[in-house]
């Protein structure tokens, strides 16, 4: 679901590079889910309705009460 709302530019993950268009979305790891991205609220809204949407098509649920959002080199205001 994240790479097909990365090809339709609804989600973009975090550029690694100023050189290169790589980026990256997602890293899986056992038990953990890190979703990167650029800082935009339009952005966290695109994470939030992919995890809803992945809720309702494979029955499972998301625990938002132990998800956190936690920016990286972005300045405090």
């Amino acid at each position: 679901m994240l790479n097909a709302s990365a090809r339709a530019a609804i989600f973009t993950g975090y550029g690694v590079s100023a050189d290169s268009d790589f980026q990256v979305s997602h890293l899986q790891f056992s038990n953990v889910t890190l979703l990167l991205a650029e800082k935009s609220w339009s952005k966290i809204r695109s994470l939030r309705a992919n995890l809803i949407l992945f809720e309702i098509i494979f029955g499972l649920k998301v625990n938002f009460h132990k998800s956190m959002l936690v920016s990286i080199n972005v300045e405090e205001y």
